[in-house]
């Protein structure tokens, strides 16, 4: 396969012309064949372009995991335009960030989902809208968006519904309408992730994350007769490129599951016969955990990957009995690396997965190196470097952050520290950041310090990862106030209304946990807050979340 000019679009037409009523999607009750999804894929695909949308332009997708989803992301890669996934657990001000900074020229949403107003949400977003002409939109704050979309046939003013954009797409195919050539090195999604600084950056791939997906197929011994489990977030680099992409890769069934509920999961794969799962250690847990007040049977599970957060011998020991999977494999990846840099093998020992090992499953380069960015010898630790296909394009519209990760000879710096042994596998051992994973999703202690700062009571805030038994790591909230409150139980009831406002401004797994009132930071003779002191604090067994 010619890499350099296959794509996302020609992946589903390929699949649909070979096996064309095998199931691509089960979604709920609905279950789409292959020939089924290619048709609503160009009928949504026509119906994009007959809105204007044109190669290069961006758009945003707010859905759960489910076949539109899938659907909206092959439209767009077909008519070269890109798809901007944005966190269904984000409130107003941080989509509207991300609407921002991405040019998104149309956003296709829910209207209503987990008791969530999400239709409230966008008319925050696009004041008046309900009086404007659909595809005519305009805000101020958000220049480039005309377009506001709901999935499936709901009917708002000043929207558009999914279905009749499609329905405008089969006129288009009817009248004998043809899409423009997609190339390979286009764009083809930007998944945002936040940095340092606090400001969440986009990482644009191509189609050619296509050719890590099928490696991730290649050594998962993911086949066309397979049913993949697509519960991670497709939002999320791990759900689109190592759920969504792989399937289409693979040509197997994929199940989206739109919302984590242990005992609905197990009921799907013992229902679906699942073959393939996958994700972080709280999703193993929690099934270790339902499976003991009601068991089910998961002798169909095959394969599986664990990651996003240290994989124990007492969990993996566990998923492989309870669940009965045959091959358990450790992951390692990034956002800007395609979702997985390194795998252990089918069969490898559990003591290669419990000490979070892997091996590169492509033709790409990794090299470990010193702060001076010399390469560092076999068993010793140095920072990750990575270079070759699965390395992003860069961040959308932000050459200063791409530049401080990307060398000039294309090595992406990943941040974190690693190693490699005598026997070739891939150990990562830390992180150089400050960021810290809250059941495989990344927080960044400088966005949530941002967001606690807007209070108007709080003068200063540091946020430190700390240990949590189900969820990897949790946040924990240093903060000094103007005004400290006098007494346990007012400092009780100030700590709860900060847990209660960040959980009004942020998506819930960057909430802090826990909050603790300082009168001042511990700090450098220059005056730096000397936040290894506070992770220590924080880390201490009488602090650690149970």
């Amino acid at each position: 396969m010619d890499w350099n000019t296959f794509t996302l679009g020609e992946a589903l037409a390929r699949n649909a012309s070979d096996r064309p009523d095998a199931l691509a999607i089960i979604d709920g009750p609905e279950r789409i064949s292959y020939a089924q999804l290619d048709h609503r894929v160009d009928a949504l695909a026509h119906g994009l372009r007959d809105l204007g949308i044109g190669r290069g332009e961006h758009v945003a997708v707010w859905l759960t995991n489910c076949a539109d989803w899938v659907a909206c992301w092959v439209a767009c890669a077909r008519i070269g335009a890109v798809v901007v996934p944005i966190n269904t657990r984000f409130k107003t001000d941080e989509v509207r960030y991300i609407l921002k900074q991405s040019d998104a020229r149309a956003l296709v949403m829910m209207d209503r989902f987990w008791n969530i107003d999400f239709l409230g949400m966008a008319r925050e977003m696009m004041p008046g809208v309900a009086n404007m002409t659909p595809g005519a939109l305009h805000a101020d704050d958000l220049p480039m968006l005309r377009s506001l979309i709901v999935w499936k046939d709901v009917q708002a003013p000043g929207f558009f519904s999914l279905n009749e954009i499609a329905g405008r797409g089969e006129a288009r195919v009817a009248a004998g309408a043809t899409l423009p050539e997609a190339h390979a090195e286009d764009p083809i999604v930007i998944v945002y992730t936040s940095g340092t600084t606090g400001h969440p950056k986009g990482a644009m791939h191509s189609h050619i994350l296509l050719r890590n997906a099928a490696n991730m197929a290649r050594a998962e011994r993911v086949f066309a007769d397979d049913v993949l489990l697509g519960h991670m977030p497709f939002y999320h680099v791990a759900g689109c490129v190592a759920q969504v992409a792989l399937s289409m890769m693979a040509g197997c069934t994929l199940v989206p599951v739109p919302h984590w509920v242990a005992d609905d999961v197990l009921d799907i794969i013992e229902r679906e016969r699942v073959t393939i799962f996958g994700g972080i250690p709280t999703h193993f847990i929690d099934c270790l955990d339902a499976l003991r007040k009601k068991p089910r049977d998961t002798t169909c599970l095959k394969s599986a990957w664990i990651g996003g957060a240290p994989v124990t011998p007492e969990i993996a020991l566990a998923a492989r009995e309870a669940l009965t999977i045959e091959g358990l494999q450790c992951t390692y990846g990034m956002t800007e690396t395609t979702a997985c840099t390194a795998l252990s093998e089918w069969d490898a020992p559990l003591e290669v997965l419990c000490d979070n090992k892997g091996k590169p499953i492509g033709d790409f380069e990794l090299s470990i190196r010193d702060s001076q960015g010399r390469e560092m010898p076999v068993n010793r630790e140095g920072e990750l470097w990575v270079r070759g296909h699965i390395v992003m394009l860069g961040y959308y519209r932000n050459p200063e952050a791409t530049a401080e990760v990307m060398t000039p000879d294309g090595w992406f710096r990943t941040g974190d520290l690693a190693l490699f042994d005598e026997h070739g596998y891939l150990k990562t051992t830390g992180r150089l950041k400050e960021m810290f994973i809250v059941g495989g999703s990344n927080a960044y202690p400088a966005e949530i310090e941002r967001m606690l700062q807007s209070h108007p009571k709080v003068k200063q805030v540091v946020v430190v990862g700390v240990p949590d038994h189900r969820l990897g790591e949790v946040g924990h909230a240093f903060v000094q106030l103007h005004d400290a409150p006098e007494g346990e139980e007012h400092e009780e009831a100030a700590a709860q209304a900060l847990i209660e406002y960040c959980r009004s401004h942020m998506a819930d797994y960057k909430v802090p946990r826990r909050i603790c009132f300082v009168d001042e930071f511990p700090r450098t003779p220059t005056g730096k807050i000397q936040r290894f002191l506070l992770a220590r604090q924080a880390r201490a067994p009488a602090q650690v979340t149970p």
